[in-house]
This record gives C-alpha cells, sequence and structure tokens, in this order.
C-alpha cells in the first residue's frame, strides 16, 4: 500500500496529541526518516503547533469529526491513523468505520467502554474482511497493565509452566492529571448511562469487548476500592 504517509496524528493541537507530536520530531524528525503528518478541525491551532515545533514543512490536514468525505480523504492518504480526539462517543465513530472500510491501522486514547463495544459491534467484520488493525486504550491506563500483564505471563509460563491465577499491579509514582479530553469523555459517559441504564452491564463487565462467545471467564477482583 503506497500512501503520502505512514502515520497521522488526528487531533494533534490537542494535549496528548502535542505530546505525541513533539515525541516524532525528536525520534524521527518531520518527514526523513518517517513520514507523517498533523491532522484536525482547526487550522490555526494546528500551524501554532507547527511553528512551535520548529517544522515549518510538516504537513497539516484538515479534517472535521463530523465530515465523512474530509475522513474519508485523510483516511486514504495514510497507513496509521493515531486519534486523541474524544469524547470518542461523540466525535470518533466516522474516523473508526473509515479505518475499518479502508484497511487502514487505528490506534486511539479511548477508555469509553461503551463505545469500544459499540464499534466492535458494527465493523469487526469489515475490519476483519479489510485487514483493519483497530487498537483502542493506548493510553497510560491501558498500556502498563496490559502490556505488564502479558510480560509477567510469559515469565510465569516458562518458570512454573503454568501461567499465575492472579496478578497485581501497583502504581508507585506518577505524574500529572487528567486532560480536559479525558474529563469530557467522563462526562458523556455518565449522560450515556443515565439515558441507558443497560450500558452498566456493559462497563461492569470485565469480559464485555472479548470476542462473541469468549465473553464469560474467570472472576475478577473488585477495583473501584482503594
Amino acid at each position: 500500500m503506497t500512501t503520502p504517509y505512514e502515520i497521522i496524528v488526528y487531533g494533534a493541537s490537542s494535549f496528548v496529541g502535542e505530546i505525541l507530536s513533539r515525541y516524532l520530531v525528536a525520534q524521527y524528525g518531520s518527514g526523513d526518516d518517517l513520514k507523517w503528518a498533523i491532522a484536525g478541525r482547526n487550522a490555526a491551532k494546528l500551524e501554532a503547533l507547527r511553528d512551535s515545533l520548529g517544522t515549518p514543512e510538516l504537513p497539516i490536514i484538515i479534517a472535521e469529526a463530523g465530515d465523512q468525505a474530509q475522513l474519508q480523504a485523510m483516511v486514504a492518504q495514510t497507513k496509521v491513523i493515531v486519534s486523541t480526539v474524544g469524547p470518542y462517543a461523540l466525535y470518533g465513530s466516522i474516523l473508526l468505520g473509515e479505518c475499518a472500510k479502508q484497511g487502514r491501522a487505528y490506534c486511539d486514547l479511548c477508555g469509553e467502554a461503551q463505545w469500544i463495544a459499540r464499534m466492535i459491534g458494527e465493523h469487526q467484520q469489515q475490519a476483519e474482511a479489510s485487514g483493519a488493525r483497530i487498537v483502542n486504550s493506548c493510553g497510560f491506563d491501558s498500556i502498563p497493565s496490559d502490556l505488564g500483564v502479558w510480560y509477567v505471563q510469559q515469565q510465569f509460563q516458562q518458570r512454573f509452566g503454568h501461567y499465575a491465577p492472579r496478578i497485581r499491579m501497583r502504581v508507585k509514582a506518577m505524574k500529572g492529571g487528567a486532560s480536559g479530553g479525558t474529563i469530557a469523555s467522563m462526562m458523556n459517559l455518565f449522560k450515556e448511562v443515565s439515558e441507558d441504564p443497560a450500558l452498566r452491564k456493559v462497563l461492569s463487565n470485565p469480559f464485555s469487548l472479548a470476542p462473541a462467545g469468549m465473553q464469560t471467564g474467570p472472576r475478577q477482583p473488585e477495583v473501584t476500592l482503594p
């Protein structure tokens, strides 16, 4: 697949989008080692970000979260979309659907399980057919725990010949707090649950995002208390 870009950061002027853009500049520059672009709905903010990065040649793509034609054109230009535009339940559905349809890789920071479950139901078969890889929840809450459990279980299996029945994770120290997008996502989630109480089952079931036929399993520990 030949495309102008390898990665497009959608929502690049957001809190996390700016952090990611600065990382990409530090690691790969503005197009020599990695062909990438920044995207979003506000041209002035994207231009200000580009100026602050010191990369006047970095491409900018304008695309509104609700404009299917703009998103379709943006997705067609890249192999990977990284989206930091939340709440995803409000602004992410069209973009994810386009990636599933066009066979593009997609990742986001989403912690909105009710939306992820809905997207799986709507796009799983389409993504499998197109070869798209859709990876949600690539944020702080998910990466240390998911990759940590995967690594620990690999080591446990090698040493003891079976998997650990339980793994506990503790965070010794961290910096920073919730971004505006995270808070907005939480507020929208509360609103959705108040309008549709059935979503409580999706949010309370740790297996709700597992494939069909695999949505039950070992009893999980209570994680809502300290």
